[in-house]
């Protein structure tokens, strides 16, 4: 849509709540004040000026934020008419704010990841003879991280290499909207923060070669890709750096127990809205060194596996566990850890049979070691699972103390075997087993399991269930749409 076909459309909707309001406005506005009385008389008015610096961030009681627009008082103004809608989709803008404010001022919810595009137009005033602006003034405003935009069919590696800045501040990498792109080296960010993403609307498409992984020393966001893993063939999609940095040695964190044998990842890795297609071995995997990582989020993505077992006996989703885990001060120490694991409104489904691998591989079950306390936290919620891993417990060495928290709500257990490995009797545990359906398949259903954590059900997905994603339908060609009494109100909500 043309921007100007776009702000008609914007204001067309508000023309019924204007008039409404401009009675108000014009009635009760700043021109009544006694104490007051504006200069501006008998002349047609301008919209106020707009930029960036117009516009701030407010958090709300509830710790939500807010977009809070402010600009200068147009003197003899009836009042302002604002809009404020989403533009992500610029052909379908959706509005957030639309009315009339008697005050230079107006706030409406902050999404990340959003483009938004903001119109203030001045209204008249009859008492002083002003008339309305001939036009709004509008300006795009963006809670997207700035980024550089990788060219369709640029080497990601040589480009991030070439561009990335030497810098504290977050910055990011864009790929092109459906385009494609491959990762045949080691993409590795080191200590800097970034957001490496795609388009919320058209997602890019990355294929990793046989050396292709993503490795981070920092925080670290990935959103809106898909991933084609089919060919690569390191331990991990994403795994930490093989060259730390000495800052990061637990020695230079006040309080950390694990000086000179494990590095600190403070900030979180977060993987928002991607798919991942043929995972051979792991998701995230803390590599040849030994990384104590502070906070790793999954949030709405398919990750699916395929992963028999038979070549990879260690692996796991999520694995900190290594032969060697070299320390700060070199030599193995074993000593790796996540320390608070979240997964939620994600589907994580394995194609083959696995009686090797888990969910989660625990190096350690005391937080202690490595960090400043015992605490930790693993969370899975509104997830569909299948077949990880239907021959294996969930997951080994969970921390067996009340300083570790487990959340598991509003899941889909299906092929799914020993939770209880991964719901430790000592946890505090957030777990409601009418929430949590479980199935067996290939095992029967641990006895533990749904006499605690889930009820028994056969899902009924409607299928299929075992093929491996499609990254050219929207869906991936599966169907984890559930039937179950309980089942078909829980899990992924992508499948309802």
């Amino acid at each position: 849509m043309k921007k100007m076909t776009l702000k008609s459309r914007l204001f067309g909707g508000v023309v019924a709540v204007s008039a409404a309001l401009l009675a108000v406005s014009c009635a009760q506005g700043f021109d009544d004040n006694e104490t007051w009385k504006s200069d501006v008389t008998g002349t047609q008015l301008e919209s106020p000026a707009l930029t960036e610096a117009n516009f701030a961030t407010k958090v709300n009681p509830d710790g939500s934020e807010s977009v809070q627009v402010s600009w200068d008082v147009v003197k003899g103004a009836g009042g302002y008419e604002c809009v404020a809608a989403i533009v992500d989709d610029p052909e379908n803008p959706v509005e957030v704010f639309n009315g009339v404010v008697d005050s230079p001022t107006f706030s409406f919810t902050k999404l990340e990841d959003t483009k938004y595009e903001v119109s203030v137009k001045t209204l008249g005033n009859e008492k002083l003879d002003n008339t309305e602006a001939a036009a709004p003034t509008s300006i795009a405003y963006s809670t997207l991280v700035p980024a550089q935009l990788i060219p369709a069919g640029q080497d990601i590696v040589a480009f991030v290499e070439a561009n990335i800045l030497d810098q504290d501040k977050e910055q990011a990498f864009e790929l092109e909207g459906g385009a494609s792109y491959e990762i045949n080296g080691e993409l590795d960010f080191g200590n800097r923060l970034v957001t490496f993403r795609g388009d919320k609307l058209n997602r890019a498409k990355v294929k990793f070669g046989l050396d292709g992984v993503i490795r981070t020393s920092a925080g670290l966001k990935i959103k809106f890709i898909d991933f084609d893993c089919d060919e690569m063939a390191s331990k991990g999609v994403i795994e930490g750096s093989n060259n730390p940095d000495a800052s990061l040695d637990a020695a230079n964190f006040t309080g950390y127990a694990g000086a000179g044998k494990v590095y600190i990842l403070k900030d979180p890795i977060v993987i928002q809205e991607c798919n991942f297609r043929q995972v051979k071995r792991c998701l995230f995997y803390t590599g040849q060194h030994a990384w104590g990582v502070e906070d790793i989020r999954v949030m709405d993505c398919v990750v699916q596996l395929d992963n028999n077992g038979q070549s990879f006996g260690d692996a796991a989703v999520f694995c900190t566990y290594s032969g060697t885990s070299i320390g700060p001060a070199g030599g193995a120490t074993w000593t790796s850890a996540i320390r608070n694991i979240t997964v939620k409104n994600s589907t994580l489904y394995n194609i083959r049979d696995n009686s090797k691998n888990r969910m989660v591989r625990f190096a350690t079950n005391q937080m202690g070691r490595i960090f400043d306390s015992q605490y930790g936290s693993a969370t899975f919620e509104n997830c569909t699972i299948s077949k990880i891993m239907n021959g294996k417990e969930f997951a080994n060495n969970t921390p067996n103390r009340a300083e570790y928290t487990v959340t598991f709500n509003n899941n889909i257990c299906y092929d799914v075997f020993r939770l209880q490995k991964f719901i430790q009797g000592n946890c505090t545990k957030n777990v409601n087993m009418a929430t949590n359906t479980i199935w067996g398949v290939a095992q029967s259903v641990d006895s533990t399991d749904k006499s605690k954590y889930a009820t028994e059900e056969d899902p009924q997905f409607a299928g299929p269930i075992e093929e491996p994603w499609d990254l050219s339908q929207e869906k991936g060609g599966v169907n984890f749409k559930a039937a179950g009494a309980i089942s078909s109100t829980i899990g992924d909500p992508r499948w309802k």
